[in-house]
């Protein structure tokens, strides 16, 4: 990968990350206080555990991406160590073509499904349904950039390892 993009998906990484944190540091802190105000005060608070819902799906989401980076989310090395050393890399470059195309229709449709929801409101909050479904296609996309990353830098392995057998 080139500079710039190595730059840009740091940034987006470290947003990534960020806004994983947030939303599960949120969800504690509501959860932490809706037990304090239902089992304590006796005044549960309407809103919390939607909110923390929300929160969660957001984490979750977020947390598919770094997954993803890490390369925790998809590699199954059980089936990838049944294959032959030479077919191994193939594999991965079919699992890893599979997942950005139907990542890619999960952006598309996800995008789809929350434009249609934006005049839904969520029971306690009146918010409006649009920003948890948006949770979708925000994951999905990063999940695709992240495998277009990972597969490049397959690539350029794959070159590498090729001309070092080359030469040899």
């Amino acid at each position: 990968m080139t500079k710039f993009l190595k730059k840009i998906m740091s940034i987006i990484d470290f947003l990534v990350k960020c806004g994983m944190i947030v939303s599960f540091l949120c969800m504690v802190f509501l959860i932490t206080i809706q037990v304090f105000y239902r089992y304590v005060l006796v005044k549960p608070i309407p809103w919390a555990e939607e909110a923390a819902r929300y929160f969660f799906i957001w984490a979750t989401f977020l947390g598919a991406t770094v997954a993803v980076k890490t390369k925790q989310h998809t590699i199954v090395s059980f089936v990838l160590d049944r294959f032959p050393e030479k077919y191994r890399k193939s594999v991965l470059f079919i699992g890893y073509s599979c997942c950005i195309i139907f990542l890619s229709f999960v952006v598309v449709y996800g995008f789809d499904l929350s434009f249609r929801v934006v005049r839904q409101k969520t029971p306690a909050m009146q918010l409006s349904m649009f920003y948890p479904y948006l949770a979708i296609p925000t994951g999905a996309f990063v999940m695709v950039l992240n495998y277009i990353s990972l597969f490049i830098e397959e690539i350029k392995g794959f070159k590498i390892a090729s001309s070092s057998n080359a030469h040899q």
